[in-house]
């Protein structure tokens, strides 16, 4: 598996948690925890921006993807 595979990898295990999180704060009526839902959410987000600007990088460069 090379670093494209792994990233992609990431990337779909952090949309789960993203979409995860948006479920369960749809469901809370507490708003503290609401919030922090919304929280962790969006910093699930950023990663997976993150993550995608990581694999534009590596196929721009497929000589580091080992």
């Amino acid at each position: 598996m090379n670093k494209l595979d792994k990233l992609h990898d990431i990337v779909e295990t952090e949309m789960a948690y993203q979409m995860l999180y948006n479920k369960y704060m749809l469901q809370i009526t507490n708003p503290e925890v609401r919030q922090l839902f919304t929280q962790l959410r969006d910093e699930h987000m950023q990663h997976v921006t993150q993550l995608q600007q990581q694999v534009q990088q590596l196929k721009k460069n497929p000589n580091n993807l080992n």
